[in-house]
């Protein structure tokens, strides 16, 4: 069968920036929010450590306009961000997608 295009094109590869910010970001919340999880879920209870910590690093709000205190990142930088940080502590994606910080 004839191929067609350049097979080493692969369209749905990020870009290099996109997958550092995953690492870098899982590897934050694996060292720094994954500790604590159970005594959330536990108690029932906002995480704060894991606010304090995304906001101190500036992945608290990265969807959010650098004038308005956020990063500014593109769509695929903000679900990058979500999904590494879902990955460690679940119940962050909704408290960051309702309230950013």
């Amino acid at each position: 069968m004839a191929q067609f295009g350049n097979p080493s094109f692969d369209v749905f590869k990020l870009p290099d920036e996109h997958d550092e910010l995953r690492v870098v970001l899982r590897d934050l919340c694996e060292k720094e929010i994954a500790p604590h999880a159970a005594d959330v879920d536990e108690r029932a209870r906002l995480p704060e450590e894991a606010l304090k910590v995304l906001s101190d690093s500036d992945f608290a709000a990265v969807h959010v306009t650098e004038q308005h205190g956020g990063q500014g990142v593109d769509a695929i930088a903000t679900a990058t961000s979500s999904s590494a940080s879902n990955s460690v502590r679940p119940s962050m994606i909704s408290r960051r997608a309702i309230h950013g910080r």
